[in-house]
């Protein structure tokens, strides 16, 4: 009798067993996540608008192979920049902006010191060279025009401006703009008047360049691999001539 009962318990235990072996389940979630990606080409931020990342860069000591016909900028009665501190302060628009690596590379031996941004106009600029003067040594190129308003008054008159605020630097080379507009001629013009009224300024003559070579900007503005190139060789060239 206690024979059977034993046996009784067991089949009821091996009962309850089978009963509760079943295997729990899990559930997982896979959550997609989106990036986005900020890249900043802007060197040497502004005081002002826009603010892009400051840069200060050296030249290499090679400068990239170029077929393109060397430039001559206009004759001038500029000092010839100092030996001694070999240093040029550039400041442009985005239509300069693509050359803030050959502009170094046409000039090896000096420093340079690029700030170029874009949808610049001079009244900014001013601003800009006013802020950083204690950084601009014997040279300074201004590349500018391409944004000026009307509204904001004389462009020559600005230029005076500028080289006022510039006083004792030795050169100041100014680009000509591309003449996309009726309006840019005008600038042009008076780009070069003020060399006749600032003997340290020397005219570097974009315009007849890119009149000439639609290649070097499709649209006579942002520079191409090619104009990148021309451009900084035209820098130099006004820089050291």
């Amino acid at each position: 009798m206690r024979a059977a009962r034993r046996v009784g318990v067991l089949v009821a235990g091996l009962a309850l067993v089978a009963g509760c072996g079943t295997s729990p389940t899990t559930e997982t979630a896979d959550v997609g996540s989106t990036t986005t990606a900020t890249t900043s080409t802007t060197v040497d931020a502004p005081s002002t608008t826009e603010q892009p990342v400051p840069s200060t860069t050296t030249a290499p000591a090679t400068v990239p192979p170029s077929t393109i016909p060397p430039t001559t900028a206009s004759p001038t009665t500029a000092r010839p920049p100092s030996t001694a501190g070999r240093s040029v302060f550039v400041l442009g628009d985005s239509a300069l902006l693509g050359a803030s690596e050959t502009v170094p590379a046409a000039l090896p031996g000096w420093h340079v010191v690029f700030d170029a941004v874009g949808s610049r106009r001079l009244p900014q600029a001013i601003e800009v060279l006013r802020a950083r003067r204690s950084e601009i040594g014997a040279v300074a190129v201004i590349q500018q025009g391409n944004n000026h308003l009307e509204s904001e008054g004389s462009f020559g008159a600005q230029i005076d401006e500028a080289m006022r605020v510039l006083d004792g630097v030795d050169r100041v080379v100014w680009l000509t703009v591309a003449e996309k507009w009726p309006s840019r001629v005008e600038i042009n013009s008076q780009i070069r008047a003020a060399a006749g009224r600032w003997p340290q300024i020397v005219v570097a003559e974009w315009a007849p360049l890119i009149a000439a070579h639609p290649e070097y900007a499709e649209d006579m503005l942002h520079l191409s691999a090619a104009g990148r190139i021309a451009i900084a060789e035209l820098i130099a060239g006004a820089v050291t001539g």
